[in-house]
């Protein structure tokens, strides 16, 4: 089985967000660093794959590739206005 990237994060921690967003959805994942060493430097430019099964490529791309949706508001609330009663 191979495995293919479906997202390049800048950040190890985008990262890991990004495998726990796919996992809660039932996607396999790993992380791969493009850095030579456990610590990578941003400074350099590495990033941090996050790598599924290819047969799960074009779901996980779907996934992360989807715009967020907009948050639920709750309706507006409408409130009365006081006003003073006008003496002539």
């Amino acid at each position: 089985m191979s495995w293919r990237s479906c997202y390049a994060a800048p950040t190890p921690p985008e990262a890991h967000l990004v495998k726990g967003f796919l996992e809660q959805r039932g996607v396999p994942c790993l992380l791969q660093s493009d850095a030579p060493t456990p610590y990578p430097s941003l400074a350099f430019g590495h990033r941090v794959h996050v790598l599924v099964p290819e047969d799960w490529l074009a779901v996980a791309r779907k996934l992360v590739d989807r715009p967020p949706r907009p948050a639920r508001r709750p309706p507006a609330r409408v409130v009365p206005l006081r006003t003073r009663s006008r003496r002539r």
